[in-house]
């Protein structure tokens, strides 16, 4: 990811945009790491990222409920319920 595109994305009102994208950037800088570079603490934030990540609700569950919802509300009124 450029640093426009991860300027961008952590400015996103969406948590989980700005999330994926810190993820993304705390996993460049482990996998290249620069001379002198502390990677405790890079690999500490990263660690702290995916759990956040991973507490989030899922999204795509949420509209697989919506949709069944609207699917059981379309059937009820063809029935006349």
């Amino acid at each position: 990811m450029d640093a426009d595109a991860f300027k961008a994305a952590v400015r996103s009102p969406d948590r989980r945009v700005q999330l994926e994208a810190l993820r993304d950037k705390l996993a460049e800088e482990l996998a290249e790491p620069r001379a002198g570079m502390a990677i405790a603490p890079i690999a500490k934030e990263l660690r702290e990222v995916m759990a956040e990540l991973l507490s989030l609700p899922d999204e795509t569950k949420k509209d697989s409920v919506v949709d069944i919802r609207a699917a059981i509300a379309r059937k009820q009124a063809a029935a006349g319920l």
